[in-house]
């Protein structure tokens, strides 16, 4: 058929949207050239990248059924994330999902389980000696990802700590008061959101001791937290992280991951909070410049990309750590107000917040709510194991569930309960108390000791000062934002606020 003229097409009501029409082609000719290059392209890249996710798929799921389902039958059919996902994100705290293991290997009286976490193979040790044996030398670990430089980083801020700590207890002590002042201005009938205080109280004493500038930002509607909050986090990260180890490609991904998700520029966001003018006071980055200036021509000096990371561990560090446990620890005095009154008691008498009371309730809260929830690390070689017929294959993630043991009833009687005058937690025993490990194992996280010491300055201020109560809303536990590391109070946390004698 011929090409139909304009004038019947413009002519016709039916086809006015119609020029003309192209000369019919013979069935056969040509007709791979009907479906454009692009579309084509599309499909092919499509179906490949679906072809290998699955063989992907299908070499973890072998991993999964030639290992975990062997040694622990039944285990490794749990759901594949066991509950730790939903459909939109993430449901809870990793370390919930590693305590529910944890309870339901004990209850089968297994020193040891296996289950699939995120489409790797992973362990739960529940044996004390085991965990003993795990931590050990003996037992052959992958070393973990650490930037480079991260150990000299240590020691500086180490040496930092110890050569200006009456100057980092001066200004702890200084916005303590401060916090107070807040306080006291805040107390009234109408709850207050203690998170938001202690956050802002944290971030001065940080700015000034690390940056050795003023924290001047205030903000009722981005809480800190939020601009701390690590990144990258969801399933992609822990399943391609988990299920390849290798330090290179989790570096690799964490970068790619980094520039796909709107990140915040977490350091220059606070150092964007902070008054030009410095203080008088503390001032680790300097001391950390000065430190590199006295290293020698040959040795290698860290990059700036090195520092940056190494500093904002440093801060996330310090920050999760002390605010997270004042803010729980303020909860939980407003659930047990006689707890309450005996410290304000010991503080009154003393005049002093370095009192033994106050370090008795700091470790309880510590236990109830650590600031690092586990210690996990990947095998480096087939470990076999002291008790029973079991080997740890190589490139398996072993998970020595802190929270889970903080919270064990062989361990700790009525654990749910907040006893402060637990024996093994007392501040003048002389040996650790098994399994009391809220910052994990050796080595600890960079700042823990300072952590520490804006937690016991702040809250002896508080309690000598201020009286805390639960509000009528107020929920039974604190919820941890699933989205973090290190396990932190999710949302707003309200409570009531008056003077201590009242």
């Amino acid at each position: 058929m011929g090409v139909l003229s304009d004038r019947w097409v413009s002519g016709n009501p039916a086809c006015r949207t119609v020029k003309q029409w192209a000369p019919a082609k013979k069935p056969g000719i040509d007709g791979a050239a009907n479906m454009p290059i692009v579309e084509f392209w599309i499909a092919f890249v499509t179906t490949v990248l679906l072809t290998v996710g699955f063989g992907v798929c299908l070499i973890l799921d072998k991993r999964r059924s030639l290992w975990v389902d062997r040694r622990f039958p039944g285990t490794g059919r749990t759901s594949v994330l066991y509950g730790d996902y939903n459909a939109t994100d993430r449901t809870e705290h990793h370390s919930h999902t590693v305590q529910r293991l944890y309870r339901l290997f004990k209850a089968r009286k297994w020193p040891i389980g296996g289950a699939v976490l995120y489409l790797t193979p992973c362990v739960v040790p529940t044996s004390p000696e085991l965990i003993e044996f795990l931590l050990s030398d003996e037992f052959a670990k992958r070393p973990t990802d650490s930037v480079p430089g991260g150990e000299e980083f240590r020691r500086t801020w180490n040496a930092f700590e110890d050569g200006q700590f009456e100057a980092l207890v001066s200004v702890a002590s200084e916005e303590s008061f401060r916090l107070v002042e807040e306080f006291v201005h805040c107390a009234s009938t109408q709850p207050v959101d203690v998170k938001l205080l202690v956050e802002q109280y944290v971030a001065r004493v940080l700015t000034r001791c690390v940056f050795g500038k003023m924290y001047t930002e205030r903000s009722d509607n981005v809480p800190i937290s939020h601009l701390l909050a690590e990144r990258p986090s969801g399933i992609v990260w822990n399943v391609l992280s988990s299920a390849c180890p290798r330090a290179g490609f989790t570096r690799v991904l964490r970068r790619t991951l980094m520039h796909v998700q709107k990140n915040h520029t977490i350091l220059e966001e606070l150092v964007g909070s902070l008054a030009r003018e410095r203080t008088e006071h503390v001032n680790f980055l300097q001391h950390l410049k000065h430190a590199e200036q006295r290293i020698g021509q040959n040795s290698r000096r860290k990059t700036f990309a090195d520092t940056r990371t190494l500093v904002l561990e440093l801060v996330r560090n310090v920050f999760f750590a002390a605010s997270g446990t004042m803010i729980a620890a303020l909860f939980e005095m407003a659930q047990n107000r006689a707890i309450q009154a005996d410290l304000h008691e010991v503080l009154k008498a003393s005049g002093d917040s370095m009192v033994d009371y106050l370090d008795k309730v700091i470790g309880e809260t510590l236990r109830k709510y650590p600031p690092v929830a586990e210690v996990s690390f990947t095998s480096a070689a087939n470990n076999r194991l002291p008790v029973g017929d079991l080997i740890v294959p190589k490139h398996t993630t072993v998970i020595i569930p802190i929270r889970a043991l903080h919270r064990d009833e062989e361990l700790y009687p009525d654990p749910l309960r907040f006893e402060p005058e637990r024996t093994n937690l007392r501040s003048h025993a002389k040996e650790t108390p098994p399994f009391f490990r809220p910052f994990g194992f050796k080595p600890l996280p960079v700042g823990a000791n300072f952590a520490m010491l804006m937690v016991r300055v702040g809250l002896g201020t508080i309690f000598s000062k201020c009286s805390v109560r639960l509000t009528p809303g107020s929920p039974d536990a604190l919820e941890m934002c699933p989205r973090q590391t290190m396990p932190y109070p999710r949302g707003r946390v309200e409570l009531l606020i008056s003077g201590a004698d009242e």
